[in-house]
């Protein structure tokens, strides 16, 4: 199950993580306090997406423990 939930999570269309950067001319365009808060925004959603998934190794972590107790 831990696995499965693994595979999921990587057959996501690489396409979905550059929604904000189509290409490097309107990166440059844009300000640095533009490009320093997309950048903001970035972190922040990957660093949710981390915790997300920290959180459901653990719990998987701990049903694997249970059940084998």
């Amino acid at each position: 199950m831990f696995f499965k939930f693994i595979f999921r999570r990587k057959k996501k269309k690489p396409q979905e993580k550059f929604k904000h950067k189509t290409d490097i001319n309107n990166w440059m365009d844009l300000s640095k306090e533009e490009r320093l808060e997309i950048d903001f925004r970035d972190k922040d959603e990957s660093m949710r997406k981390k915790k997300e998934l920290l959180k459901s190794i653990r719990e998987e972590y701990i049903k694997i423990k249970n059940n084998q107790a």
